[in-house]
């Protein structure tokens, strides 16, 4: 009588972990962040400074125009950075600060609209 009761515990002990484990086995295996931080983002060179937007050269070269949204404000020219995106919102950041910022492909027309 015991072993059958042992038993009943142990069915509605798993049935109960099966119900809160599974759901979060799975948002963690499908979770994608859409993002390049994981994998150390993408690192450029502030190369101008103008009002909340930067002109920052990534190290391939590629121009991008980085606006700001909130956070850090103090870049200047020179400043190493690491986006976490090269278009869309993300974060440029180093050792000194963290911004939330809007990334498009540089076009020095835009740039003072």
């Amino acid at each position: 009588m015991i072993r059958l009761q042992i038993r009943i515990s142990l069915y509605s002990l798993l049935a109960t972990l099966k119900r809160i484990l599974i759901p979060i086995v799975f948002s963690l295996a499908f979770f994608l962040t859409g993002t390049k931080a994981d994998d150390g983002g993408y690192s450029g060179t502030v190369i101008d400074n103008l009002a909340a937007t930067y002109v920052v050269q990534m190290d391939n070269g590629r121009l991008l125009d980085v606006e700001w949204n909130s956070g850090y404000d103090d870049w200047s020219s020179g400043d190493r950075v690491i986006l976490t995106t090269e278009s869309g919102e993300g974060y440029m950041y180093n050792e000194d600060g963290r911004t939330q910022v809007d990334v498009f492909p540089y076009d020095p027309a835009d740039i003072g609209d």
